[in-house]
């Protein structure tokens, strides 16, 4: 590897996951950076939501994309960083659709927000799990996804190492579409205010403990769900009795559910398909085209 960016020593990994995909990306970035003699401080958003005034050579921020743009909590914490001079930052997004219209401009606010601070954006890049919002895709692609993700982050860091930057410009009509996706948030929080219990619902409390926005409070042995939703489902696709359901925007909550912990498992087993090709999906394409880019 040419390591133009010598300089870069430590690397400071700060990511929010909702279903687990963004954390299975952060994690594999921590092991390859590792591999590599880097020291990582890895912070997790949800837990954590000061920076840590530690000195670091590298920000790479990940994030899920949740109606065109990064999560709001992930926003929240860039916008609240110390400034810096210079410091080289990366954004890297994780959806299910891939770097197609409309997610195209999904960055450009923690970008910004990113450049305000004094950071040198160097790298931005979209990386695709398997979706855990409305579309169910094949359980091939889905390990295919899982399989090649160490490849894609070898890509990256070698990316930056050897200097070379990677800055995309979003297409017209997806800027709109990012502005638009500001009423996402009130949207989240209806969908949120929706989600109800069913008779199954044992009052274990595992959704209150999940959240990362602590919106789920008991309330007389029930979850009671407050105005604060990210929309990321963790409490839905991680109840053990599989008991919460919303009222409103249902077709967005996968029928056979979502466990990125039994697909990571599963994908071992599993050898890649993307090199056969995959039945013509629309739905799917970006993330077909992802896995078969060169």
């Amino acid at each position: 590897m040419d390591n133009k960016h010598k300089h870069i020593k430590t690397v400071t990994l700060a990511y929010f996951s909702g279903t687990g995909c963004t954390k299975a990306v952060a994690d594999c970035f921590e092991k390859e950076l590792l591999e590599q003699k880097l020291q990582v401080n890895k912070i997790n958003i949800a837990t954590d939501d000061t920076y840590h005034d530690k000195k670091t050579d590298l920000l790479i921020i990940l994030s899920p994309v949740y109606a065109f743009q990064l999560a709001a909590i992930v926003e929240k914490w860039t916008k609240n960083l110390p400034k810096t001079n210079g410091t080289y930052a990366a954004v890297i997004s994780v959806s299910g659709g891939g770097e197609v219209s409309p997610n195209t401009a999904c960055r450009i606010k923690c970008k910004h927000l990113l450049k305000r601070k004094g950071y040198d954006l160097i790298y931005e890049k979209m990386m695709v799990m398997p979706s855990n919002f409305a579309i169910q895709a094949r359980k091939q692609l889905n390990f295919d996804l899982i399989n090649i993700l160490p490849q894609k982050v070898n890509k990256i860091i070698s990316d930056i190492m050897s200097g070379k930057k990677n800055l995309l410009k979003p297409k017209l009509q997806d800027r709109l579409f990012s502005t638009l996706g500001k009423a996402e948030h009130f949207g989240a929080s209806i969908f949120g205010l929706s989600i109800h219990p069913s008779r199954d619902c044992n009052q274990c409390g595992k959704c209150v403990r999940n959240c990362p926005k602590k919106n789920i409070q008991m309330k007389n042995g029930s979850p009671k769900f407050g105005f604060h939703c990210l929309w990321c489902m963790k409490c839905i696709y991680y109840c053990p009795r599989k008991a919460l359901s919303p009222r409103i925007l249902k077709f967005s909550v996968l029928k056979n559910g979502f466990d990125m912990n039994h697909m990571i498992k599963r994908s071992s087993k599993k050898i890649a398909n993307s090199k056969k090709g995959y039945s013509k999906n629309v739905l799917c394409q970006g993330a077909i085209d992802y896995l078969q880019e060169k």
